[in-house]
């Protein structure tokens, strides 16, 4: 007797450059990154679909949610967070930034990555740099989602971008939304930016056991075997 295959998840689907697997209204990644600009702002059941959470949506109850396996999926392929970056910089582009070339050795050897205004900034910037705008919503999302699948390079990077903004343009955006922000940077995974309270277990039991592996790994001298 054989027993058939555990289904991979939607959102490994959906990013696999080899299934490339339409959402529930038959839109594939390809065609979502396709959209122009007017399009990303006006609809506003996509967001989800590219940047997954493990927290259900208070507005869209058929998103999909990032379980053990997709986590897994996202942080051991290469792939996948290759067409995940794919969707972060067409996001970027659409609030007017760009994800900088490394064009140093220095640069390419740290590892990290570095979100600069775009030329476009001063056009699309007029849609969210304001005190509360539904993007800065999508903006939190995008933030925890990167994170959360392997790109915590870019999205810190995105991070230090909007702190960037609140310098050249102090007190425009509300601190209300730079502090969902800083959460969603900062936060151990297991802590959703909207959680009040740092102390206690939250979220999701894989999500903790990552966090709790990574303070073990952190405790253990470099050079010590464990």
């Amino acid at each position: 007797m054989t027993t058939s295959a555990v289904p991979l998840p939607f959102p490994v689907r959906f990013y696999d450059p080899k299934i490339q697997a339409p959402d529930s209204r038959g839109r594939t990644l390809t065609s979502i990154l396709a959209w122009p600009d007017d399009r990303l702002e006006h609809s506003h059941d996509y967001i989800q679909i590219l940047f997954p959470l493990p927290e259900r949506s208070p507005f869209n109850f058929s998103a999909p949610v990032i379980d053990e396996q997709t986590f897994s999926q996202f942080r051991s392929k290469s792939e996948l967070r290759d067409r995940l970056r794919d969707s972060f910089v067409r996001l970027l582009h659409f609030y007017g930034f760009e994800l900088a070339p490394q064009v140093s050795a220095a640069e390419a050897s740290d590892g990290k990555c570095r979100v600069n205004l775009g030329v476009d900034f001063p056009h699309a910037s007029r849609n969210w740099v304001t005190r509360f705008d539904h993007n800065h919503l999508r903006i939190t999302r995008i933030i925890r989602s990167c994170r959360i699948l392997g790109l915590d390079d870019e999205a810190q990077a995105f991070h230090a971008a909007l702190w960037r903004v609140n310098t050249e343009r102090p007190g425009v955006i509300g601190q209300k939304s730079f502090m969902f922000w800083a959460r969603a940077a900062h936060r151990p995974l297991f802590l959703a930016p909207e959680d009040e309270g740092d102390e206690g277990r939250h979220g999701e039991d894989f999500l903790y056991r990552y966090e709790e592996g990574r303070q073990v790994a952190a405790a253990i001298p470099q050079g010590v075997d464990s």
